[in-house]
């Protein structure tokens, strides 16, 4: 029973470095410019579904983390990289037109709204949910965890990941009442803001995975 009690108080711990990584509230403006010409019930389906995959991408990585990488051999500064370059498209796209991949479809007004468009897994969940700095942590958390306790270890942070999944989802989902208070001129202004926030990101992952290249190689 003190083991398990001293277990419960890791999970807040291993919840409380995770979050502020992976940061939903970033999502957010990416969330707005995908979907913002879905349905409500489109919307909270895709911030279900983006939190749920963010959830089982890190799950993935922390009972797999070490074997994908070795079977592909690709390291943590070759994922920050590739994730780098995938939000900086997203983020060009945002700044330069306001608008999202929703708005390239070819359809009218009332057709685009009930567009059957899925961006739950990428770029949602991945790379802006679970992306290199979540992988990294939970890995390394998954590193920390005794030889002798790994069943619980594990469950620990299972546990801690699903409550940063939850937060994840609650934020996505409060994105919609973001987008009634702003209106579409708003959310515009903002989706521009944002792009250029989310391009000063992704051109620190990618100097940061660079950075990390040289090391190694040297």
């Amino acid at each position: 029973m003190n083991l398990f009690l001293e277990a419960l108080k890791h999970v807040p711990l291993v919840a409380i470095g995770l979050l502020p990584i992976m940061n939903p509230l970033s999502t957010v403006p990416l969330f707005l410019a995908l979907t913002r010409r879905m349905s409500q019930q489109h919307k909270r389906q895709q911030a279900l579904r983006a939190s749920l995959y963010a959830f089982a991408v890190l799950a993935a990585f922390l009972f797999l983390g070490n074997g994908i990488i070795a079977l592909f051999g690709i390291s943590l500064p070759g994922i920050r990289v590739a994730g780098g370059l995938i939000i900086l498209v997203l983020a060009f796209r945002m700044l330069f037109s306001g608008t999202g991949e929703a708005d390239s479809v070819e359809a009218g007004p009332s057709e685009i709204k009930q567009a059957d468009l899925d961006f739950s897994f990428s770029p949602l969940a991945m790379p802006s949910l679970a992306g290199p700095g979540s992988i990294a942590v939970v890995m390394g958390y998954g590193s920390q965890i005794p030889e002798q306790h790994v069943a619980l270890g594990y469950a620990v942070v299972l546990t801690g990941i699903l409550i940063t999944a939850l937060i994840a989802y609650a934020a996505l989902v409060g994105a919609n009442w973001v987008s009634k208070f702003l209106g579409e001129h708003g959310i515009q202004a903002v989706t521009k803001i944002m792009g250029f926030l989310l391009t000063c990101v992704a051109v620190q992952f990618i100097a940061s995975g660079v950075r990390q290249f040289v090391t190694s190689f040297s």
